[in-house]
């Protein structure tokens, strides 16, 4: 069995396993492999905690959480806020309104022909009328498009996702990162949307108020990645696992390289691991 270009020797079993979700639990048609749900089954009895650690909003992630089955913790909008299996949200972190205002106006300043999208604290999603994206096709949003998401806003905010529309994506991130204002910064989404949040806000943090709730340490934890999202909890966790269609970053940093997720890469390591 081919387990991968790179395996990292580990002295335990892990105690906490953390699978982003777009391109690495899921298969690209959104749905989870039976192949893949057993395993993490398998995994639930050693006793592990798990936890889906993804930029989808929390919404979002209860489905999919609940056709895997055994999931304890959620980190979702990339770590802005960590939801228990209860639906219970233990953790947020908000830009504060001048952070949220400032931040906005700087991107339309900066980057030509900008869209913004805002994701609410209360769930809600405001987003300018000529805001487009490329979520997965299984999304399924209610939103309120608006002449004007900045005015419109009226609450604390989460994050802003940047639409660049012609304006190539990896180059607003430079153009941004070392102008914005204090306590936010400007990160790769996942997606071809860059996101403004408050700062420090990332796989890595969520999974840190996880790790601390359960009373276990970043060595004892696994991590499974695809995006550039993903690197910050690779930096984190005691043994990282890029899957076979992942950035090329992220294989860099990867103790393990996993199949494809549409070839059950997840399911492939779990096995040699259980």
């Amino acid at each position: 069995m081919n387990l991968g270009v790179r395996f990292k020797i580990v002295d335990s079993f892990p105690r906490l396993v953390a699978f982003d979700l777009d391109g690495t639990l899921l298969r690209s048609d959104g749905t989870v492999a039976p192949r893949v749900r057993a395993a993490i089954s398998s995994l639930k009895h050693r006793g592990c905690v798990l936890v889906l650690a993804t930029g989808r909003p929390w919404a979002q992630v209860e489905r999919i959480a609940e056709d895997i089955g055994g999931v304890d913790y959620y980190v979702c909008l990339n770590g802005a806020v960590v939801v228990g299996d209860d639906g219970s949200r233990l953790t947020e972190r908000t830009m504060s309104r001048k952070q949220t205002r400032t931040s906005a106006e700087l991107a339309r300043q900066l980057i030509p022909g900008i869209a913004l999208a805002a994701d609410m604290a209360d769930g809600r999603l405001i987003w300018d009328e000529h805001f487009t994206h490329d979520f997965p096709s299984d999304f399924a949003m209610e939103v309120m498009r608006v002449p004007d998401a900045v005015v419109a806003v009226d609450g604390p905010v989460l994050t802003w996702l940047l639409d660049c529309k012609e304006f190539d994506p990896r180059l607003a991130i430079e153009i941004l990162k070392p102008r914005m204002p204090p306590g936010t910064e400007v990160r790769p989404s996942g997606l071809e949307t860059p996101e403004i949040v408050a700062s420090g806000v990332n796989k890595a943090s969520g999974l840190t108020e996880v790790a601390k709730i359960c009373g276990v340490d970043a060595s004892d934890a696994w991590v499974f990645g695809d995006g550039l999202n993903d690197l910050d909890m690779f930096g984190w966790a005691g043994c990282c696992v890029a899957m076979g269609n992942a950035h090329a970053d992220v294989v860099a940093k990867a103790d393990l390289v996993a199949s494809s997720n549409d070839e059950d890469g997840v399911a492939v390591i779990l096995e040699s691991l259980l």
